[in-house]
């Protein structure tokens, strides 16, 4: 079992855990049987852990996910009687995982105990060689500090010791010992004394330390390897200089071009700072929404007309040497790293040699297959199909082959041709790269390839909203069970329901046809599955239901459902929403017509 000192939903540092175990808290190994109730489980726990018996706000079971580093908790679930033996024996797999005891609302003293406290009765103890007092070994570890300093400053307060010292001694004044017992923080590159830096530095390089470090432009990327794709995004969310703005006033008409321009052409402010969005003309205020919504325009934009490649087998980019020179790659390396940072989508879209390319600066793992190109691809289409290749030797020459053209070479001769379709858009991914180091993010990339790898290559529609996702997140607010107006509600729902299932069985080529997540980037701001665990479980989405609309306008004959981006709530009129039919074309019209801000 492990007792942390407050709720919590990740585990502790090692530095964390050494003082947790000095406080008291921590780790203990307890027996029990399967046959225990909950009290007595309780009562076990108290026993290990003397603090938990003044505690009164109750307490749950967690368990970290798998991987190394600060890991995420995961509630087990208790059983209606609580938490008994045997549920605890099959949540640690017969004891071979450890459990976390996560205090619900109080709030645990992390203050070092003494060395006799009654939680350090069964520990291991050893003597100090300075003061010959027994403690427990964690306790020992901060006491030997503590011991030789308070012998050192014994020695510098006492002016007779002092004029014993030999002429050439060092100068041991106070001003030069305070002096030098001071050293910076490599991470925040704050002063600390020396005996307190250990400590700092461990805290200053978790996610969610309290101690306040420089702006994030000047701040080193972490060390340690991170375990998930999540660790990398709270970690470049972290990044974010939340004091300042990165403001953008764009229109929705033309918004792809405008926005990259008007991205380019920002003096005041670093993309690195919170971006705020506003759509020209329209009334919405920039509380998330109308960010995630302009990232998820932009990053499909950037898709389409920056990168090529047949769908379903992913992109690379355009060869574009105009756009290469106005720095097109480089916004659009920025944004993928804004997108990332603060809840817009992942460009999961690039080829894998690209973003091998993107960290390595090699040309790695060539082959025909994964270089799709607008131009030389039907070249080795045409190459493989026919015997005769003498007719196509200027264009197979163009590329780069030397060797001998015919039938023995093919293969050569078609890797000769990928290769150089890879290698002349070097350029847009190195500028791409130099758009991808805000945060240094780059730099985390490098250190952790293979957990970032999902966040750009293409591996399916592994972040695309279905109908489910959506209806699992509905929090509708419901009337009375048993009344019309229940009932009228609940058609609603089931309506919405099969609203979205027969959007999922449309065609999936038609660009213009509505689609799930034209609905979803409707009611949120965003298109794509959140990428953080944490707002998937957060995540929902209010449903109300307004039953007065004839009382308020008797004469009216339809009114639409409305939608609050910001907030994540949607209202539906139940006069004009209990027929399938009516229902379908209401909300067709709604989110084709009703994109915009226009309601505060």
């Amino acid at each position: 079992m492990f007792l942390l000192s407050k709720n919590t939903d990740m585990v502790p540092s090692s530095a964390e855990e050494v003082q947790l175990l000095q406080a008291g808290l921590g780790k203990r190994n307890v027996t029990m049987p399967d046959d225990l109730t909950h009290s007595q489980v309780s009562s076990l726990f108290s026993d290990a852990y003397p603090k938990m018996k003044s505690a009164s706000g109750g307490w749950l079971l967690y368990k970290a996910t798998g991987g190394q580093g600060r890991r995420r908790l995961n509630l087990v679930p208790p059983e209606s009687e609580g938490y008994s033996g045997s549920t605890i024996r099959s949540a640690t797999a017969g004891g071979k995982t450890m459990l976390y005891i996560v205090p619900l609302q109080d709030e645990f003293d992390l203050s070092p105990l003494p060395s006799d406290a009654q939680e350090f009765s069964q520990m291991p103890k050893a003597e100090c060689k300075k003061c010959f007092k027994s403690m427990p070994l964690q306790i020992l570890a901060l006491h030997i500090k503590e011991c030789n300093t308070a012998e050192y400053e014994t020695l510098t307060d006492s002016e007779p010791e002092l004029s014993n010292l030999p002429p050439d001694s060092p100068d041991l004044s106070p001003a030069t010992e305070e002096k030098s017992t001071e050293a910076k923080c490599p991470v925040c590159l704050q002063s600390f004394p020396v005996m307190e830096l250990e400590l700092h530095a461990s805290f200053c390089g978790d996610l969610d330390s309290p101690l306040n470090c420089p702006s994030p432009d000047v701040m080193e990327p972490q060390k340690e390897e991170m375990s998930c794709e999540e660790d990398v995004l709270r970690w470049i969310a972290a990044r974010v200089d939340t004091t300042k703005e990165f403001s953008i006033c764009v229109s929705r008409m033309n918004l792809l071009e405008r926005g990259m321009s008007l991205w380019k052409r920002q003096k005041l402010s670093s993309p690195i700072n919170t971006l705020k969005v506003t759509f020209l003309g329209e009334a919405g205020v920039d509380t998330g929404a109308l960010r995630k919504e302009f990232l998820t325009e932009m990053i499909s934009g950037i898709e389409t007309r920056l990168f090529e490649g047949e769908d379903g087998k992913g992109k690379m980019p355009k060869y574009s040497i105009n756009d290469l020179d106005n720095g097109l790659f480089r916004v659009a390396g920025e944004i993928f790293a804004v997108s990332l940072a603060q809840g817009g989508p992942a460009p999961r879209f690039l080829q894998e040699w690209c973003y091998n390319y993107l960290l390595s600066g090699n040309l790695e793992n060539i082959t025909v297959d994964n270089v799709n190109d607008m131009e030389y691809s039907p070249l080795i289409k045409l190459i493989e199909e026919t015997s005769d290749l003498s007719k196509y030797s200027d264009q197979i020459m163009s590329c780069g082959y030397t060797g001998p053209i015919n039938e023995q070479n093919k293969e050569n001769i078609k890797r000769a041709i990928a290769m150089h379709a890879a290698a002349r858009r070097t350029h847009m991914l190195q500028q791409l790269r130099e758009g991808l180091q805000l945060y240094h993010l780059v730099d985390i990339m490098e250190k952790n390839k293979e957990v970032c790898r999902s966040l750009f290559v293409f591996e399916g529609g592994n972040d695309q909203v279905d109908s489910q996702y959506i209806v699992s997140h509905l929090d509708p607010k419901m009337s009375e069970s048993g009344t019309l107006k229940h009932s009228k509600e609940m058609q609603i729902l089931n309506n919405f329901q099969d609203f979205l299932m027969e959007l999922e069985d449309g065609d999936p080529e038609d660009e213009e046809a509505l689609c799930v997540s034209k609905v979803m980037q409707w009611l949120t701001g965003q298109a794509h599955v959140h990428l953080l665990l944490s707002e998937r479980q957060a995540f929902k989405i209010t449903v109300l239901f307004d039953h007065t609309c004839m009382e308020r306008m008797p004469d009216h004959r339809i009114c639409y459902p409305v939608v609050s981006a910001c907030t994540q709530t949607i209202t539906f009129p139940t006069a004009h929403s209990t027929s399938l039919n009516e229902f379908k074309e209401n909300m067709k019209i709604a989110v084709q017509q009703g994109a915009y801000f226009y309601r505060v």
